[in-house]
């Protein structure tokens, strides 16, 4: 009886430890479980979205700076031609032609005198003289009136509004003595345009004839020292 007893209680002390076994070994099972599954991944919602959602408050970058607004600066130019709306080719041609020979007669590096500038402007092209001239007539502040076109302007190369009153210009690229029979012509054309008077400007020379017919007609002469005098850029005086 003794040995009865003492078997079911050690039956019972075995059935214990293999609940007590079987219970560790499932709860062990769970944790591994637990570690082993995989971790949700982190939310991709926007940062704009996690901040409205978010009960803290939200802090938006500053504005980039914006640029500086920049002053438009208008340069002073000088009186634009009225006769010629867009320049043609052919003017912008003879322009260019002109500033390349007033730039290098106002070369400072050299200095060109009387006689060679005198050849270097009777060896230019006729039109691109008139438009040199013309050019050297805004420098001095006139308000310069091309022509549309260079053949048949009526024995008319040019006009100039100098304190609002309108002056012809006749520009001859003479290499001997000029012809009066020009000057006379130059001077019906003054008196048909009503102009207040002329510039007779020529490379040439200006004989006895020449020079009364320019005072009898009160027409401005410019050649010679005063013509080179004049495309250098120095200021001309005109009386009247």
């Amino acid at each position: 009886m003794e040995i009865l007893v003492f078997l079911l209680g050690l039956g019972c002390l075995v059935l214990i430890a293999w609940v007590i076994a079987l219970v560790a070994g499932a709860v062990s099972g769970r944790k591994r479980r637990q570690q082993n599954r995989p971790q949700e991944p982190p939310s991709l919602k926007p940062p704009e979205i996690q901040e409205r959602n978010s009960s803290q408050p939200t802090i938006t970058a500053p504005p980039p700076p914006s640029a500086p607004s920049r002053r438009v600066v208008a340069l002073r130019q000088p009186p634009a031609s009225k006769r010629v709306r867009l320049p043609s080719s052919r003017h912008q041609q003879y322009i260019q032609l002109a500033d390349s020979v007033l730039k290098r007669l106002r070369d400072r590096i050299t200095v060109v005198e009387l006689p060679e500038a005198l050849a270097i402007l009777r060896k230019m092209n006729p039109y691109a003289f008139e438009e040199l001239l013309l050019t050297c007539c805004q420098e001095q502040g006139w308000e310069i009136e091309r022509n549309f076109k260079y053949t048949g302007d009526g024995g008319l190369d040019g006009r100039v509004t100098i304190a609002g009153k309108l002056y012809l210009i006749q520009a001859k690229r003479y290499r001997g003595y000029i012809n009066p029979q020009h000057i006379h012509d130059f001077y019906k054309v003054i008196q048909r345009e009503k102009a207040y008077g002329g510039f007779f400007i020529h490379s040439g020379k200006t004989g006895e004839l020449a020079q009364e017919l320019l005072r009898e007609y009160g027409i401005s002469l410019i050649s010679g020292q005063r013509l080179v005098d004049f495309v250098l850029g120095q200021r001309l005086k005109v009386v009247g």
